[in-house]
């Protein structure tokens, strides 16, 4: 009688060691999970500040692909002198379309 009197509370003793590490393991999943939340929400927020960091670059090298100053009247007079050219071609081109046309 004494053995089984023994073995119930060992084995009682037992059954709490596994329900305290149950506890325990179950406090630790529920602080590895609110970790892996707050590393998901700020890997989000990083991805989404590279995006507007990309874009501000592409932003800037466009700004930066416009000439200042004085080159910038250059290349106005130089567009203006080639749609003039364009304008040209295209009266000729109508021209021709009439004297071909019989107009």
């Amino acid at each position: 009688m004494q053995n089984l009197s023994t073995l119930v509370t060992g084995l009682e003793y037992k059954s709490r060691q596994v329900a305290d590490k149950m506890k325990e393991l179950h406090r630790s999943f529920d602080e590895l999970q609110s970790k892996y939340l707050q590393l998901e929400e700020k890997y989000e927020q990083q991805k989404q500040t590279i995006n507007n960091l990309d874009q501000k670059i592409q932003i800037l090298k466009i700004t930066n692909a416009i000439p200042k100053g004085k080159e910038t009247a250059d290349v106005k007079k130089k567009i203006n002198e080639l749609l003039r050219e364009l304008d040209r071609c295209i009266d000729l081109l109508n021209n021709r379309n009439d004297i071909t046309h019989g107009g």
